[in-house]
């Protein structure tokens, strides 16, 4: 009788174990299931935000993208003059560049057209990336606060060819002259010939007397210049260096 129940018991404790382990593995199932479908959610809410952000977005143009004088970012120079205009208002030249870069390289195309790996600049020419230190795409070294003068013909002929100057003419020109017609002129001066650094000769930024700024103007004649305004040109370097290499997806630099 005594060995009838405590085989019973035996048996009732397999029992017990068994759905105990059964329920521990539709516990562990149902966590799975529930962790994938948060993981899916996540991706759905991932998708979505990324089709948010890149709607309004240009694809990469089939050429050089620095000299290129992209006709699509027209509706863009609206908002970046009102931002301009504000900057100028605050005096801020440096910020001002600062922004202008990052909404150009990182808001703008769906790709960014200049990327930063290892110690170079990687920039869009249409078909891959060609890559560039400081130096060689915007004439910048960050150990100097002033620009060097040039010190050869070979610099001389680097600095005339430096990529970025392609960018002054082809994004930052069309937003000067927009801002010359709502008052740019009548704001700081040290503001305008800033900007008219990274412009070159289209600015007609007078630096001597009878000689405005121009990379293409003779060594003699630019290291007299760079002699008075060398430390604004290696600030306004500097300023599109931090733009590029921006990361995020707000600006470096608020808007004031």
């Amino acid at each position: 009788m005594i060995g009838t129940v405590l085989e019973e018991v035996r048996c009732l404790r397999r029992e017990l174990r068994s759905l105990s382990e059964r329920l521990d593995t539709w516990e562990a199932c149902i966590k799975t299931l529930d962790k994938k479908k948060k993981n899916a959610v996540r991706r759905e809410q991932y998708k979505e935000e990324r089709r948010r952000r890149e709607e309004g977005l240009l694809a990469l143009p089939d050429r050089p993208v620095l000299n290129f004088k992209n006709g699509l970012l027209a509706p863009r120079f609206a908002q970046w003059v009102q931002a301009g205009m504000r900057f100028m208002a605050a005096d801020q030249p440096g910020p001002f560049v600062t922004w202008l870069v990052y909404q150009w390289n990182s808001c703008t195309y769906l790709k960014k057209p200049i990327t930063f790996s290892g110690s170079s600049f990687r920039v869009w020419n249409g078909h891959t990336r060609c890559a560039y230190g400081p130096r060689d795409l915007m004439h910048f070294s960050e150990r100097h606060n002033s620009m060097p003068p040039l010190r050869n013909p070979a610099e001389h002929d680097d600095f005339q060819k430096r990529p970025w100057w392609d960018w002054g003419y082809s994004v930052l020109f069309p937003v000067y002259d927009a801002m010359l017609e709502q008052g740019l002129d009548k704001g700081p001066e040290r503001f305008q010939h800033c900007l008219a650094l990274l412009i070159g000769g289209f600015a007609s930024y007078e630096v001597l007397p009878g000689v405005c700024w121009d990379f293409n103007e003779s060594r003699e004649k630019l290291n007299k210049m760079l002699r008075r305004v060398g430390t604004d040109l290696q600030c306004m370097l500097r300023a599109v260096h931090t733009g590029l290499r921006a990361k995020g997806s707000e600006s470096p630099v608020p808007v004031p």
